[in-house]
């Protein structure tokens, strides 16, 4: 179990470091203030808990009621995070820290961006419930299954809580933009193996 709690961590971590949606918005908000940046980062882990708690039962849903089905699904998430891995490996991030771009929405307003950028993206759930098939067996209980989300939640709050902060210092700010290209093939390289070492067990 331990095992497999760290590739499910590991997969999350690369997809998180990887430039998307949420780390624009945490970017953005940050840039002009760390409290809008935490307020982005809350809404994105209140919806982000949205989706892996539908993963966690519909996972459960689909075990009991067709073993068939979610062994369809075990092989269509592989391939969509092989999927991922390769468009983070051939695309550009194109995030950049201009000062005309930065927000000046409230508190209230970051976290509704971060909240409802994450709530409503089903690729998020497409993505925990993918992970969730591979490295959690058919038998594996409920509680074990919401306890690799919880653990989940907890990496997403951790993650993105340092981010703002080091985005906080301007030299970080700086290196980043330069290396964020090669950080997201990298991860790109990740989920890929990740992904042919899931279809190959």
């Amino acid at each position: 179990m331990f095992e497999s709690l760290v590739v499910v961590l590991g997969v999350a971590l690369a997809a998180q470091l990887s430039p998307g949606p949420d780390m624009m918005l945490i970017f953005r908000h940050t840039t002009t203030s760390l409290r809008a940046g935490m307020a982005c980062i809350l809404g994105i882990c209140l919806g982000f808990t949205f989706h892996v708690t539908l993963s966690v039962a519909g996972l459960a849903v689909l075990i009991r009621t067709s073993p068939v089905l979610f062994n369809t699904i075990r092989y269509a998430g592989a391939a969509y995070i092989l999927y991922v891995g390769i468009r983070y490996l051939t695309g550009n991030s194109g995030l950049t820290f201009d000062a005309n771009q930065r927000s000046s929405a409230p508190f209230g307003q970051a976290f509704r961006d971060g909240l409802f950028c994450n709530l409503l993206n089903p690729k998020v759930t497409l993505f925990v419930l993918s992970v969730f098939s591979q490295l959690l067996a058919p038998e594996t209980p409920t509680g074990i299954r919401a306890l690799f989300g919880l653990a989940l939640i907890v990496e997403a709050i951790v993650v993105w809580t340092l981010f703002s902060m080091l985005l906080d210092r301007p030299a970080f700010r700086t290196r980043y933009e330069r290396f964020q290209n090669p950080i997201s093939r990298g991860c790109g390289v990740v989920l890929c193996g990740l992904a042919v070492l899931m279809v190959a067990g």
